[in-house]
């Protein structure tokens, strides 16, 4: 019976809108109070808590109005369950979507293939978002048909949810989700570029490629690690919109990635040999520099780029540990 009547006032609370919540916590509260002794014994709270009703139905009578997508006796229900099977919806599909999107491409320049990698990721997580919603919806319409006309079974106060756990750091799921989404997208550009149009990248004249930029032989030794980093990136994601909140595990393995990942981006773009010479080349001769001065502008602009890259990652997982860190202590 631990914390029994707090249960039983979350039971209610947790469907009904959040600008609602505190006052009906705070009214339903002082109602119980008023209708137990001073000191309740079990059987007591057991026979009031039941003389209020189900949660569902309490909860029902506090919102006052009706909500038309499915029975609001499972409305609650019907939007946790939406969210469990567009997640699922949603990581198969980007799965086996970007896959297709980098396998298949058939746009000939590199826009264009840009254009047609994103497309396709975020119309097919659009159309798994849409599939969720009607199979869902379908079934808690069935659902409502089957019992409408039945009674509800006598419920018991084990059947109670536990009290969540206080203050904990919470992430959005929505920016988790639109986070899985582009960042999925963007490392499927990203694998396509290396893979299809690298050779493509280049100074033209006239319509014409002179001189290729990127060193191909250089670039497709790197394409197998980011393909593992994506991954990686990936399940981090998933993690974020599954646990919905910081944990050490959690913060522990987005630390790992993030780390791993800047640091093969920068191992990437300080390689020798990434750029061909010839590139140097040609920009010097357009603005009357010599090739190695050209060369050495360059090196100047990684070498700024890596430290910026480097400042804002440590921001990011110093923001990120002490959101984790703040909701273990409290």
């Amino acid at each position: 019976m631990k914390n029994i009547i707090e249960r039983y006032i979350y039971a209610v609370t947790k469907r009904l809108p959040e600008n609602m919540r505190e006052e009906v916590k705070e009214e339903l509260g002082a109602n119980i109070r008023d209708m137990m002794s001073e000191k309740p014994s079990d059987e007591e709270i057991d026979r009031v808590l039941h003389d209020l009703g189900h949660p569902r139905e309490l909860a029902k009578n506090y919102r006052g109005q009706d909500r038309y997508v499915v029975s609001p006796l499972f409305y609650d229900d019907y939007l946790q369950v939406l969210k469990i099977v567009s997640i699922i919806f949603l990581s198969v599909t980007l799965v086996f979507g970007t896959i297709d999107a980098i396998m298949n491409v058939d746009a000939q320049s590199v826009f264009g293939g840009i254009v047609e990698v994103f497309a396709k990721i975020v119309s097919k997580s659009f159309s798994a978002f849409v599939s969720a919603f009607t199979w869902v919806t379908l079934v808690f319409w069935g659902i409502e048909y089957a019992t409408r006309n039945k009674k509800w079974p006598e419920w018991k106060l084990s059947d109670l949810p536990d009290l969540p756990k206080p203050n904990t750091t919470k992430i959005s799921r929505v920016e988790s989700v639109v986070g899985l989404v582009l960042g999925t997208a963007f490392s499927a550009i990203f694998l396509v570029f290396l893979i299809r149009y690298i050779h493509l990248i280049g100074i033209y004249e006239d319509g014409e490629l002179v001189v290729q930029i990127f060193n191909s032989q250089i670039t497709n030794q790197f394409i197998v690690f980011f393909i593992i980093s994506a991954v990686i990136g990936f399940v981090v994601s998933l993690l974020k919109v599954n646990y919905g909140e910081w944990r050490i595990g959690l913060a522990s393995v987005y630390t790992a990635h993030q780390i791993l990942s800047t640091v093969l981006f920068l191992i990437f773009i300080h390689t020798e040999g990434l750029i061909l010479y010839e590139a140097f080349a040609r920009i010097g001769m357009y603005l009357d520099l010599s090739a190695s001065a050209v060369q050495g502008h360059f090196e100047s602009g990684v070498t700024g780029f890596t430290v910026f890259i480097s400042i804002m990652v440590s921001i990011d997982l110093i923001v990120t540990w002490i959101k984790t860190v703040k909701g273990k202590k409290a």
